[in-house]
């Protein structure tokens, strides 16, 4: 295989590398990187389970799950009493949790998260609300001194619901500043179970059937899809269990102790999963899958926002890190993904610089390697020999063209899983016709899906149209014409459906390797080193 040969095979590589990584990775967008091969669950047998009540069996909990609803339509017709708490929670100026709380079992009833919409793009102008259910299966009638409205905007504050018998008690602790609160339960049974179906759906064409997940930590994060959890299943001690969707969650976390046993319940596969947790104090978060707030709750709880396989995760967490924090001042994050390729582009430049000067040097010597070609096409071996003396004389690298693509790979896989993660995007807009980066960019809708594209996309069209130029301007093998075509419409093709950030991103830094291209071409053109 030639050496250009080999060049363009890098290329191909990783174009077939992110199709395999956009079929098997980004279709999801809810797997851990350490779940590409699930661990099993450790199924158990019903009458293995500890009972969740004490009159009732696991088959009929079970029953309970699936006829909530309608546990709920009796209560409302039995207990026109019902008493409805709103918590708001805040964080400094703004609302963070605005909460229902009823007093028909002491369970939320609505938890509405104000500065997230419901579906970006929906134009529902509604906030995200999960209401899909009551929270937990009790259907006790409590009492309560509270107000109506409690606001949470200062200190911590506790809300107490008693039993009318005095038998069972429960307790809600809320905090300034915190999408959560600590649940603590007494006179019922230690196994805290929340319901089945409490997220919503909160994109846009998203395949229910696989957007939602159970997600626990034992030793090490493992998950399983709604549409599996065909079974009642212990799943160990764990840290934390979590219900979850793409970018928002449930997780309950043990405070008596460091971990307790989790467990799973069967229930519909196009709804939230419903978990359980054995312990009568709890720590709730319930709110987006937002890295740093996650990272501040500990327990790689942060592990639920999939920034990739372990080497990609690192890159993944440094380039957000460098997006939130060093660009902390640019609200548009298409400005910082712009300014983010800029800054890779200069710190890579010193490497990429001696690299386009390989190639533009190689392409110079092709009248001499044709002339070698010539004269030792019946000697492979010798025209070999010849070809790295050649090298040598004219101080070429015939690989160092390589480095450029196969240093940006590692950094474009991580920036593709921030991008399709990161709770941020979600519906960050950029500017006229962009108006959600997470999304892939439509400027012309179809009615109907072709060839798994929704429409088309500008951003990716100009990204293919800079590539294309690109690789004219490198291509040092004239017999290989037909790749300096086919990729660059692969590749259009294949980011049609990636985030617009990612395209976005791309798109920039290929416009500013063209620049760079241009600049080492006059220098040597001038005769300059």
């Amino acid at each position: 295989m030639s050496d250009q040969k080999r060049l363009l095979f890098a290329a191909a590589l990783m174009a077939a590398v992110l199709f395999i990584s956009w079929q098997f990775m980004g279709k999801s967008g809810t797997s851990d990187s350490s779940q590409t091969s699930p661990q099993p669950i450790e199924y158990v047998q019903q009458e293995q389970l500890p009972v969740l009540d004490d009159s009732v069996s696991v088959d009929k909990q079970s029953d309970e799950i699936a006829s909530d609803k309608t546990h709920n339509t009796d209560i409302d017709e039995i207990l026109p009493d019902e008493r409805v708490i709103k918590v708001i929670i805040y964080d400094g100026d703004n609302v963070l949790v605005e909460a229902d709380i009823s007093t028909i079992g002491g369970t939320v009833t609505g938890w509405k998260l104000p500065q997230y919409e419901d579906i970006p793009g929906a134009g529902s102008g509604e906030s995200i609300n999960f209401n899909g259910n009551r929270w937990t299966r009790n259907s006790t009638f409590y009492e309560t001194l509270s107000e109506d409205t409690i606001l949470i905007n200062e200190i911590p504050q506790t809300l107490v619901f008693i039993d009318p018998s005095g038998e069972t008690e429960i307790k809600y602790t809320f905090t300034p500043g915190q999408y959560g609160f600590l649940y603590e339960t007494e006179g019922l049974t230690e196994i805290t179970t929340l319901n089945a179906g409490i997220l919503p759906v909160s994109e846009m064409n998203s395949n229910v059937s696989r957007y939602f997940k159970a997600q626990w930590n034992a030793e090490k994060v493992k998950s399983r899809g709604s549409n599996s959890i065909t079974e009642d299943a212990q799943v160990g001690n764990v840290e934390w269990i979590a219900a979850r969707s793409q970018y928002f969650a449930v997780i309950m976390m043990p405070q008596s102790y460091d971990r307790a046993y989790g467990f799973l319940y069967a229930s519909g596969e196009e709804e939230s999963p419903s978990i359980g947790l054995q312990d009568n104090r709890i720590f709730v978060y319930a709110g987006p899958l937002d890295y740093s707030r996650l990272r501040a709750l500990g327990r790689d709880t942060s592990r639920l926002v999939d920034f990739g396989w372990p080497i990609i995760r690192d890159i993944g967490r440094l380039l957000f890190w460098f997006c939130t924090s060093v660009l902390s001042f640019v609200s548009n994050w298409g400005i910082k993904i712009i300014l983010l390729a800029i800054v890779l582009k200069l710190v890579l430049m010193p490497l990429t610089t001696k690299s386009f000067k390989s190639m533009a040097m190689l392409k110079q010597v092709q009248p001499k390697m044709k002339e070698l070609q010539a004269k030792h096409k019946s000697d492979p071996k010798a025209l070999q020999s010849a070809m790295q003396k050649l090298y040598r004389e004219e101080g070429v690298n015939p690989l160092g063209g390589c480095l450029p693509l196969i240093m940006q790979m590692p950094v474009f896989f991580a920036l593709y899983r921030v991008l399709a993660n990161s709770v941020q995007l979600r519906g960050a807009p950029f500017m006229l016709w962009i108006q959600d980066l997470s999304k892939p960019e439509i400027l012309i809708p179809f009615q109907t899906p072709i060839l798994g594209l929704h429409g088309v996309g500008i951003l990716a069209l100009l990204m293919g149209i800079a590539m294309f130029l690109q690789q004219k301007m490198t291509m040092t093998d004239q017999n290989q014409k037909g790749m300096m075509y086919m990729m660059p419409i692969f590749m259009t093709f294949l980011f049609m459906r990636f985030p617009a950030g990612l395209t976005m991103y791309w798109f920039s830094n290929s416009l500013l390797t063209i620049w760079q291209q241009q600049l080492i071409k006059k220098k040597l053109e001038a005769g300059q080193s």
